[in-house]
């Protein structure tokens, strides 16, 4: 009899700490969700930010660009009037070929931020979908 008492008492603080339990792991997934919500908010924020810096260059290096073409095309245009004289040695074909030249290295220039964007971008999605993954997977582990 004595032994029986004894085994059920053992059963039921079993299923005590079985309920505390869950509810512990309950209670850590929960955390982790909002955590990890928080995290990846701060990381992408933090992305976004470094991403608008980089536009925010790449502006005023367009502007730049912008400038100097604008230069090179009121020579050319004055050059055209007879309003600049030839002592600086550049002839009407130097100057286009300097023009093209300046769009050209303009055009180079936007095309390899054009890939860096492209394989940030690659690199964030990416990140996502294994931060989703691990997520879905530590979901099935805590379970």
């Amino acid at each position: 009899m004595r032994l029986c008492f004894t085994l059920l008492l053992l059963q039921n603080v079993n299923l005590l700490v079985d309920k505390a339990l869950q509810s512990m792991e309950d209670e850590a997934e929960r955390i982790y969700k909002d955590e990890r919500a928080l995290l990846l908010d701060d990381e992408a924020a933090s992305t976004r930010d470094a991403m608008y810096e980089q536009a925010e260059f790449i502006e005023r290096e367009l502007e730049h660009m912008t400038e100097q073409i604008k230069s090179v095309i009121q020579a050319v245009n004055a050059n055209q009037a007879g309003e600049l004289e030839a002592t600086d040695g550049m002839t009407p074909l130097d100057v286009v070929v300097r023009i093209l030249n300046n769009q050209l290295s303009s055009l180079m220039w936007i095309d390899e931020k054009a890939e860096e964007f492209s394989s940030q971008i690659q690199k964030l999605a990416s990140q996502g979908s294994s931060a989703d993954r691990e997520l879905v997977g530590q979901k099935y582990w805590l379970s």
